[in-house]
């Protein structure tokens, strides 16, 4: 198999109990990342964020292997340059002091958006210029 199939499989690959472990997963990081947030932006000192900071990290992560194990073609669609938005915007809330909360924000707002968007949008690749679901 090539590397490029392995990444990109003319199938999605599934497993039993995906589902359900993606939606664990997917409740966990909505609860590390919203006790972040408002830890953050009610100016809670770091030490009592870490675990929240770090579950979020972790639970993120997770989402995304298990998104990539299953098909890389999100990569390449709209929720995966969001994805990939919002790891920068976080990366870069250390440069950004005066406007860190806003930053927060910002990655809420993609968040939802992505989320919830038309499948229209979120599958749609920029680089072909149509929505896409397999390579």
């Amino acid at each position: 198999m090539s590397m490029f199939r392995f990444v990109f499989p003319e199938d999605s690959r599934h497993f039993p109990g995906k589902r359900w472990l993606s939606v664990i997963v997917r409740s966990f990081h909505l609860c590390f990342a919203s006790a972040y947030a408002g830890g953050f932006l009610f100016d809670i000192p770091y030490e009592q964020l870490r675990l929240a900071y770090i579950g979020t990290a972790v639970t993120g992560l997770l989402m995304i292997l298990m998104d990539l194990i299953s098909n890389g073609v999100w990569l390449i669609q709209n929720r995966g340059w969001m994805i990939i938005l919002k790891i920068v915007l976080l990366g870069q809330l250390a440069l950004i002091d005066p406007y860190q909360k806003w930053g927060i924000f910002s990655v809420i707002l993609l968040s939802g958006i992505v989320s919830h968007g038309t499948s229209g949008f979120r599958y749609y690749s920029i680089i072909h210029r149509r929505m896409i679901e397999k390579l």
